[in-house]
């Protein structure tokens, strides 16, 4: 979705996109080729011994005319270069470019991004008030934002032997970090709503299939070398999307919340004229 709608707006976001797109090309390309040229043969020697000593029933097992085993050295050396270049390009970098191309994909959707608003368990529907952020939580914010960027590059490089086991492993990969990363989908729009942590974890909650589920599939994605940076750009323009989606519930909800206030106000006086 995100690569049909860029295609479709490319005069709008293209120069903003290409700029982001050739820098973060630069550093991927500087660093998975040294990175090929002195691990894959190395690391298809240990893969192939490891598999044939465990798994020698698929050991002469080919996909699309390519071994097992250099299907396993593949999604390894594409997982240690999607590392690599996560540390070098660093969690601002991206949070700023993502975060410009996504606000610009709401804008030009014409979206209002207002509280949050949800319908309690009695039927009734509730709109969070907006809170002024003060230095003191913003700060608290980045520091969580770090943990939250640590503790997603600890489970990557915890998981990355997985892609040692042919075809499970690359898939237990993608699905435990893509999992892992499917409560950041929407940071910023939860930013820009101002919801509590708590109000995210509930949200979050209610939608698990669908953000499991992106999470993966984006994650998969942006594993494929050279390519996968350019998903990496698509998947901010998907999620602004789903958001635009969202919002649109969201105000219906605030429009439904209104005209229930606005009936159950105080009843006018009238004069008595008898």
């Amino acid at each position: 979705m995100g690569v049909i709608y860029l295609t479709r707006n490319i005069s709008t976001l293209g120069p903003q996109f290409i700029r982001s797109l050739c820098w973060a090309l630069g550093v991927a390309v500087s660093t998975i080729t040294p990175l090929v040229a002195l691990t894959f043969k190395y690391q298809n020697k240990i893969i192939t011994s490891v598999i044939d000593s465990t798994f020698p029933r698929i050991a002469g097992m080919k996909i699309l005319g390519i071994g097992v085993q250099t299907w396993s050295t593949m999604f390894l050396t594409m997982g240690e270069s999607s590392l690599l270049v996560a540390l070098i390009m660093g969690e601002v970098f991206k949070k700023e470019k993502t975060k410009g191309l996504f606000q610009s994909v709401l804008a030009k959707e014409r979206v209002e991004v207002g509280p949050l608003a949800r319908v309690t368990e009695d039927g009734m529907i509730r709109v969070s008030a907006a809170t002024e952020n003060s230095s003191g939580s913003t700060r608290k914010d980045l520091r969580t934002q770090s943990s939250h960027y640590g503790q997603r590059m600890g489970l990557w490089m915890l998981t990355l032997p997985l892609n040692f086991v042919p075809l499970l492993g690359p898939m237990a990969f993608c699905y435990i970090n893509g999992r892992a990363r499917s409560q950041y989908v929407h940071r910023r729009y939860f930013d820009m709503k101002e919801m509590t942590q708590q109000e995210r974890e509930d949200w979050i909650k209610t939608h698990r299939s669908q953000y499991t589920t992106f999470g993966v599939l984006a994650q998969g994605l942006e594993l494929i070398p050279f390519v996968g940076i350019l998903f990496g750009f698509t998947n901010t323009i998907g999620s602004a999307l789903w958001a635009r989606d969202f919002e649109q519930q969201q105000n219906e909800l605030r429009k439904n919340k209104m005209r229930e206030t606005a009936n159950s106000g105080p009843a006018l006086n009238t004069p008595d004229l008898g």
